[in-house]
């Protein structure tokens, strides 16, 4: 190993572009802070804006939680045929720190939220500061969602197609969910040997109680034949049964639309629901029903447009729907904007006038151009 001389160590320490030692949880904050005109789209994700120490600056992480209030309005549509209904809300953010160190304010800041979001890199995975936040969240009954953010630097760093990004992103989610199994099956052992304990209890209390009946009946030399009321013991010495409980809910799953993909650095975001309203004019298939089937082993029929399953494929070599409704896009996008395949993506162009500088806005544009309209209403 060659030997580095202390000088070329400081130098590259201080290499703050080359430094990615978090999940991008400031930079989602600041994309959130744009979209209220706080601070323009292009400083998202370099200003930091939430870090108002000069030492966050300096450094370049978050040490403190601080707090902002946003206010975001959302038109939806019940039906593609019915008139959007738009809602108002002001959400209270705070961005909390991320390194261990500081893990006192995330508990602190956990207290006041009616939820959460957890940032996991779609690179670097779940780490160990990722299992300690989704504890607290546990711990603190809030209702997380779970955000996987980076998922540009699959294709530009990675390299990845889009079929190994989805399967990549699987694996993600699963380890991510194993974590919260574990969380659940640890309480259920504890609320299983509390049960036990109070169960033990109960029955030694009904053997005091029983030997104490018979020692007075033997006192008072009873003769009947007829036995006292006595209380029920159960089967094996317990008390009933203990019960069990369905964590089918406890889980993240795109479908349950509890999962965001997003590149927070690039100003884009997006959930499974938002995917289905686009393609629900475009297939004739229900938002519901694309709801379900977006994410998962499940396959678009290009002739007859039907929803396939893998038992159903018989042989043939159909992508995912995440992969060709979803993925392909945003890699067309990518491919498009930084001129790999000469400015093309999956079979679409941006023309060097249209093409603009990040790619938030180019997919955009790109879905735009594919599906010739463009709905904020999703």
């Amino acid at each position: 190993m060659p030997v580095v001389n202390p000088e070329k160590l400081i130098a590259l320490q201080r290499r703050a572009e080359g430094i990615r030692n978090d999940h991008g949880k400031t930079s989602l904050a600041d994309a959130l802070i744009a979209t209220n005109g706080i601070i323009s789209p292009k400083l998202a994700g370099k200003i930091r804006y939430l870090d108002s120490r000069p030492d966050e600056q300096l450094r370049g992480i978050t040490m403190e939680s601080s707090a902002i209030s946003l206010y975001f309005s959302m038109s939806r549509r019940a039906a593609i045929e019915e008139a959007p209904v738009q809602s108002e809300y002001l959400i209270n953010l705070i961005d909390s720190p991320g390194h261990i160190d500081f893990s006192s304010e995330v508990s602190t800041a956990s207290r006041l939220c009616d939820g959460a979001l957890v940032l996991v890199d779609a690179v670097e995975g779940v780490c160990s500061q990722t299992v300690t936040v989704l504890r607290q969240t546990w711990v603190e009954h809030l209702k997380p969602i779970l955000v996987i953010n980076k998922i540009d630097r699959l294709i530009t760093e990675l390299k990845m197609s889009a079929a190994e990004a989805y399967i990549h992103l699987s694996k993600l989610l699963e380890q991510v969910n194993a974590v919260i199994g574990s969380f659940f099956q640890g309480e259920r052992m504890e609320e299983d040997l509390q049960w036990r304990e109070k169960v033990e209890v109960r029955v030694a209390a009904a053997a005091a109680k029983e030997q104490e009946k018979a020692e007075r009946k033997a006192a008072k030399a009873a003769t009947s034949n007829v036995p006292d009321e006595m209380e029920t013991i159960a089967p094996n010495g317990t008390h009933g049964e203990f019960e069990e409980r369905d964590d089918e809910d406890l889980y993240f799953a795109p479908e349950k639309n509890n999962v965001i993909f997003s590149s927070a650095v690039d100003g884009w975001a997006f959930t499974v629901r938002q995917f289905a309203s686009l393609y629900e004019k475009k297939l004739g298939i229900k938002r519901s029903i694309l709801e379900k089937v977006l994410w998962g082993e499940f396959y678009l029929e290009p002739k007859t447009k039907r929803v396939l399953g893998f038992k159903h494929l018989k042989g043939r070599a159909l992508k995912p729907m995440f992969v060709q409704l979803v993925l392909e896009n945003i890699w067309a996008a990518y491919e498009a904007t930084t001129g790999g395949n000469k400015g093309r993506g999956y079979g679409i162009a941006l023309t060097p006038f249209s093409r603009p500088k990040a790619y938030g806005p180019a997919l955009t544009l790109l879905l735009q151009q594919r599906y010739r309209y463009g709905r904020k209403d999703c």
